[in-house]
């Protein structure tokens, strides 16, 4: 029997359509990105953001692209596209559920930059926010600050810069508007007292040094030195302080890392190796199993009795400064167990100024011990009388590891 014209071609058309159907059935939205030039890709890859996340991102960012409002942009507090677009970076990191990774932007990475240097261009005061959700002065970065030169005083409140409102905007653009760079002035209004009296200042911005060691000599001959961070400055302002203590008759050394929350492990490690002799000070191992040795070069020790004091806030670079004293038998730990945060972050700069920052490895103790959720146990144990330290400032973990070292 012969076929009907159009027989073949009709035929040829329907199997097409049901390969297209059956296409979409299987790989569904892998074929919108397809069409929409996204390229095709098959889904199940063992990753954070999976394939199939990356098209449901797609299909939702399409959606909003052609069914929303926008409603917001008719306000001007409404976020631009730049700003959900960060606010998408930094919910991907968050996703990680790991407190210690995070998303920086452009700006937030600029001024982690500047802190970590130790050093950046403003009035030279710390910002804190009060009871009452003002901003506040709360503490200048030295004595030759600028802030406190033109008369700012502790508890004053940003109420204006440059003439500008600053009440109730995010501590981040206040900090923006009084940094600046060095040599500029800058206009303030600050709220004074409990009346609130307007108190007005113009501050000339300055080269700001932040302060992480502070040192002085105690009884007998016994050196104290305290360390509030470690940045890259920490490192210099550490040694300066040993030399100078050392110039002043120090036999003994109280090193002071209570509160120390960490910061950065080159200057933990470095630091080590003005303390002990040659060896490992630490070493990290990543998820694949690589490891890397941190160790001290420098031959020469501290060569004098060492106390070192934590508590439960001593973390991080400053639980593997301890860890690594400790190991090498050249002090004794007095306090409470460490914060336990036996793990590492790193830093991976983005193209367009923006950074994201996440944890890559466990570090060790030179004899092997992670302390992720543990801590370090002191060799004497001794908890913080608060009450007595609140009436007349007695410190008994201090006077504690006195008593050690003069023994």
């Amino acid at each position: 029997m012969k076929e009907k014209p159009g027989f073949w071609g009709g035929l040829i058309t329907g199997l097409l359509i049901a390969l297209i159907v059956l296409i979409f059935i299987l790989f569904g939205e892998s074929v919108h990105n397809a069409i929409l030039g996204r390229g095709f890709s098959l889904p199940g890859r063992s990753e954070v953001l999976t394939s199939e996340a990356r098209e449901k991102i797609d299909l939702i960012n399409d959606y909003i692209n052609f069914y929303y409002l926008d409603y917001m942009d008719d306000d001007s507090s409404g976020e631009t596209p730049e700003e959900r677009a960060e606010g998408m970076y930094r919910g991907l990191v968050e996703s990680l559920n790991d407190q210690y990774s995070e998303y920086y932007t452009a700006k937030e990475y600029s001024r982690l930059h500047e802190s970590n240097q130790g050093s950046f261009e403003g009035i030279g005061v710390m910002i804190s926010p009060n009871d009452d959700g003002f901003f506040e002065v709360s503490g200048f970065t030295s004595e030759e600050s600028a802030a406190k030169k033109a008369g700012v005083e502790i508890g004053d409140i940003f109420y204006k810069v440059d003439g500008a409102d600053v009440i109730g905007i995010d501590i981040s653009e206040l900090v923006d508007k009084v940094r600046g760079k060095e040599g500029t002035s800058v206009d303030l209004v600050m709220l004074r007292g409990k009346d609130m009296d307007e108190v007005e200042f113009t501050v000339k911005r300055m080269k700001v040094e932040s302060v992480t060691v502070s040192h002085n000599m105690l009884e007998k001959n016994t050196g104290y030195i305290i360390i509030g961070s470690f940045d890259d400055i920490t490192v210099k302002q550490f040694e300066d302080a040993l030399s100078d203590l050392k110039s002043k008759g120090m036999k003994k050394l109280i090193l002071d890392l209570r509160g120390n929350g960490g910061g950065m492990v080159n200057a933990a490690v470095d630091i080590a190796d003005d303390l002990i002799s040659t060896g490992v000070v630490t070493y990290t191992m990543d998820r694949q199993g690589k490891r890397i040795d941190y160790e001290a070069v420098t031959p020469e020790e501290l060569g004098m009795p060492l106390v070192i004091l934590v508590d439960s806030h001593s973390a991080s670079a400053s639980e593997l400064l301890t860890g690594a004293l400790k190991d090498h038998g050249i002090g004794k730990v007095v306090g409470t167990t460490t914060y336990g945060k036996g793990i590492v972050q790193n830093i991976y700069p983005l193209s367009d100024g923006s950074a994201v920052k996440l944890t890559n490895a466990r570090y060790y103790t030179p004899k092997g011990l992670n302390i992720q959720g543990t801590g370090i146990e002191p060799d004497v144990v001794v908890e913080l009388d608060v009450d007595a330290y609140k009436k007349d400032g007695k410190d008994n973990q201090l006077d504690k590891a006195l008593e050690l070292i003069n023994q």
